[in-house]
């Protein structure tokens, strides 16, 4: 089962990709990441890439929910309609010889069907506010000065010098639009967090390789989390990348999967001090 849902995310994501179409690329802002309609809990890692595709291919909304959610709001799954496989982790700890249970730990994957709310009936409306732009681009710096990561403004690129730990990008006049210039400085910061003082990825050395492509994929993913959170449109920072992302994806099932753990690991470290300054300000 693990390996069939595997192949038929990989495979939806290489047809994307194929056409031209990066799922991670959205409109987010106003609809955000993809939440459940219950919880109000956004949905992360893979799932985020597996619920895009299915509103993008359908026309539908952000918002999911499951069979036993869509009743309990009062509604109900159309007759007819198809769920969407989305996927967790439970950690479990491994077992000694005797039985007995030890420090160390595995991940074991489970599945979950939702189904869009645009697939159900007789649910309460929910009426979506759109930030204010202002507000949206104060939360884009908040987390990005949020960091501490030493960012320097000039030059016609945007680029991470891994010797000297330090984001250079041009000045933010030379970008079209304040959304374009915070995807761009997202994308840098998750390069950052791979520093082998932070979460020590391994970049590849040749463009174009495997590892090159998984550090350029987890950076486009990662920007997009973080657009998400800011509710800012996202942007493709490196088309050049997708035939590498697609030659991979061709040879290792595991290479999404792999690239957007990573990638939610880098937004959470990149979220962290970001979340404790505006607990003090609502302090």
């Amino acid at each position: 089962m693990q390996a069939k849902i595997r192949k038929q995310v990989t495979d939806r994501i290489l047809k994307a990709l194929k056409a031209g179409v990066a799922p991670w690329v959205r409109p987010w802002t106003a609809t955000g990441s993809p939440a459940n309609r219950k919880t109000g809990k956004s949905y992360r890692g893979i799932n985020i890439w597996i619920l895009n595709l299915a509103s993008m291919e359908q026309g539908w909304s952000n918002q999911w929910l499951t069979f036993k959610q869509a009743k309990a709001l009062g509604g109900s799954v159309r007759e007819g309609e198809k769920s969407t496989k989305i996927i967790f982790y439970n950690v479990i700890p491994k077992k000694d010889a005797n039985g007995k249970e030890t420090d160390d730990t595995f991940m074991l994957m489970r599945f979950y069907s939702v189904f869009n709310v645009d697939q159900c009936e007789g649910l309460p409306e929910v009426e979506v506010e759109e930030a204010p732009e202002f507000e949206r681009h104060a939360r884009a710096e908040e987390i990005v000065e949020s960091t501490g990561a030493e960012i320097r403004y000039g030059g016609d690129r945007a680029c991470y010098h891994r010797d000297l730990d330090r984001i250079s990008i041009p000045v933010r006049e030379s970008f079209a639009t304040p959304a374009g210039f915070y995807a761009t400085a997202f994308h840098e910061l998750v390069h950052w967090t791979g520093s082998h003082k932070r979460l020590d990825r391994v970049k590849g050395e040749v463009f174009g390789d495997k590892l090159y492509a998984k550090e350029e994929l987890v950076a486009e993913m990662g920007s997009a989390f973080l657009c998400a959170e800011a509710r800012i449109d996202g942007e493709l920072q490196h088309e050049s990348y997708i035939g590498s992302w697609i030659k991979a994806l061709e040879s290792d099932e595991r290479f999404i999967f792999d690239a957007s753990t990573k990638a939610q690991k880098a937004c959470d470290l990149i979220l962290k001090p970001s979340a404790k300054e505006s607990q003090k300000k609502v302090a």
